[in-house]
């Protein structure tokens, strides 16, 4: 299979801290301008933040709220992001819900998360998606069913979305970390990271199924939102491991998810010197070595992120007293 590389109108790097807020809120328009000055992206949601019986008040909210948020106005020049307010998303609860979603006023929103899509499923969603008015709104799959748990099915997902050439339309996977543990019965421990839990295994498999086709997933929520130590750790680790976005259920997770996607100054310096035109293949800087024919993409990352999120201050170093 040729390694095609999707493109959406929506970056991934612009979710940054996505927060999700029930759409049963009487909230909706000033969450999706100016409550949260710095927040980067939020998702309405209709699924399992909503009981079954209140989707038609949700429903109710969404036609009400819509039409009273800025319209997208940069939507095509790559970014998908508003001027005015965080990228605004809704999840879907269901193929049904989706398709009423979809007669709203969308003005103000970029695209629609997917809950828990697999191979099995994603064709419902897409034959609504796909019609020619809805073409400029952005996919986000999120990956939460215990099929998401299994290689197999998840480069038979993969295999499907470049088979109906809809990897176009995909500007990220959402791993759902609080579904993928009710899958195996298990909860988040405090104080660890996804990376220091049965998850660990899982996000290295989906890493490996999707980023080298060019696919951008984004990392699930550490639920215990006080803990900001914990969550500044996975933040760190999440970058390590590749993913892009942050899911908050809190405002004051906020803060801490946007610093840890500043970059440093040595990064920054490293980037430069590695995109540069004249760059030699393999040369030295900040004691590592660098070489732009396997860091180039990381080098990419690192300019979107210092471009959307800033640097960090250089790192004082007291003078040592003998």
């Amino acid at each position: 299979m040729p390694v095609l590389i999707p493109v959406s109108t929506l970056d991934p790097w612009a979710l940054g801290a996505s927060l999700y807020a029930p759409a049963t809120r009487d909230d909706l328009v000033q969450l999706g301008t100016d409550k949260y000055p710095h927040l980067s992206s939020l998702i309405y949601c209709t699924e399992d933040a909503v009981r079954e019986e209140d989707v038609p008040r949700a429903l109710a909210n969404l036609t009400l709220a819509l039409p009273d948020l800025p319209p997208i106005v940069t939507a095509l020049s790559g970014t998908g992001a508003s001027r005015t307010g965080p990228l605004r998303l809704i999840r879907a609860r269901n193929p049904e819900v989706l398709a009423q979603l979809l007669t709203l006023d969308l003005r103000g929103i970029s695209g629609f998360v997917l809950p828990k899509t697999h191979d099995g499923n994603l064709a419902s969603y897409m034959r609504l998606l796909n019609r020619e008015e809805h073409a400029h709104l952005s996919v986000l799959l999120t990956l939460e069913t215990r099929e998401a748990l299994s290689e197999h099915r998840m480069a038979c997902l993969r295999d499907l979305i470049f088979q109906e050439s809809w990897q176009h339309r995909i500007a990220c996977l959402r791993i759902g970390g609080n579904d993928l543990m009710h899958a195996l019965g298990v909860r988040r421990t405090p104080g660890r990271t996804l990376y220091e839990g049965p998850l660990e295994r899982v996000i290295s498999m989906l890493i490996g199924v999707f980023k080298p086709y060019g696919f951008m997933l984004s990392s699930p929520v550490y639920e215990v939102f006080e803990d900001l130590t914990t969550l500044a750790r996975e933040v760190q680790q999440d970058l390590e491991y590749g993913l892009s976005g942050k899911t908050i259920i809190h405002p004051v997770q906020l803060s801490t998810v946007l610093n840890g996607y500043r970059v440093t100054e040595g990064d920054l310096q490293e980037a430069h010197a590695i995109l540069a035109e004249d760059a030699p293949a393999v040369f030295k800087m900040n004691g590592r070595m660098c070489e732009p024919a396997t860091h180039s993409r990381w080098a990419h990352d690192i300019l979107i992120r210092a471009e959307r999120y800033g640097t960090l201050p250089p790192l004082r170093h007291e003078a040592l007293h003998f």
